[in-house]
């Protein structure tokens, strides 16, 4: 049986409306961009050409990624790609999917290198690569250094830089933290993992990697180790924590002798960072 665009949008939107809810899924929306993915056309193009004849091996494809998108597989995986600060970045279930959260990080980061005329930036667990890449691409004049302890997220990371920023400045390494023999970092930037590993996470979470997302017993794990390290290095630290991890962390920051201590919110009021210096 053929069938058309049309036909195609309607029995996705369907499937996906009975786990709309559950999944905090827009039907309509993601029936376009999965179809839009299998076709290689924009969204438009569908709207336009709403009556053309699909052939059977795109339906069979649009209809098995619809079934994934049913069982919560997040439509960044199964298209790959996601976007974050105007970009479009590759991404695989190797790395975390970007979130818009991560767009503040950003903005702190542009101050503190502006502000302070910073040259060196290092990032712990870079996994896609959207946070060194993007900035980057806004401080061309910076160099980079970022280190990951899964390989696959570096691979994926190449990617993204080969596609993104081929002629950025941007050293990666295979290991955890950061290595000696990298000298004079004067900032460090992390979204580090800092879910409490018995923490009862979503669905859809489930698809992340778990070494990006469990940080310890409270989930401080690598925000404490990245702390000690910034002071060790006498550098700035810009960092992603958990809305309910700032008493903790002010604690250990004080106890460490961290200067200028600096909490901010995400957009839905939550604490969602910390910038430091030493």
């Amino acid at each position: 049986m053929t069938h058309t665009i049309d036909t195609l949008l309607d029995s996705a939107i369907l499937k996906l409306s009975q786990v709309a809810e559950s999944l905090q899924l827009k039907p309509r929306f993601e029936s376009e961009i999965l179809l839009s993915f299998v076709l290689q056309v924009s969204r438009v193009y569908l709207h336009t050409h709403n009556k053309q004849n699909v052939n059977l091996t795109q339906t069979e494809h649009f209809l098995a990624l619809v079934d994934e998108r049913t069982k919560g597989k997040p439509i960044e995986y199964i298209t790959q790609s996601a976007s974050f600060y105007e970009h479009t970045f590759y991404v695989n279930d190797s790395v975390l999917i970007p979130r818009p959260e991560s767009e503040i990080l950003i903005q702190k980061a542009s101050e503190i290198i502006t502000r302070h005329n910073i040259e060196s930036i290092a990032e712990v667990g870079i996994g896609s690569g959207i946070l060194s890449i993007t900035l980057s691409l806004l401080h061309p004049q910076c160099r980079f250094f970022a280190t990951d302890i899964s390989q696959k997220a570096l691979e994926v990371t190449q990617k993204n830089i080969h596609s993104l920023a081929p002629d950025s400045n941007i050293t990666l390494k295979h290991c955890s933290l950061l290595p000696s023999s990298w000298q004079d970092i004067e900032l460090i930037i992390s979204n580090p993992p800092y879910i409490c590993d018995d923490y009862p996470i979503s669905q859809p979470l489930t698809y992340e990697p778990n070494i990006a997302l469990f940080g310890g017993k409270d989930g401080l794990d690598i925000l404490k180790a990245l702390i000690v390290e910034a002071k060790n290095r006498k550098a700035f630290l810009l960092c992603e924590i958990g809305y309910d991890q700032k008493n903790a962390l002010t604690h250990f920051l004080e106890q460490h002798n961290a200067k200028a201590i600096h909490f901010y919110k995400d957009l839905s009021g939550l604490d969602r960072g910390f910038w430091c210096r030493f």
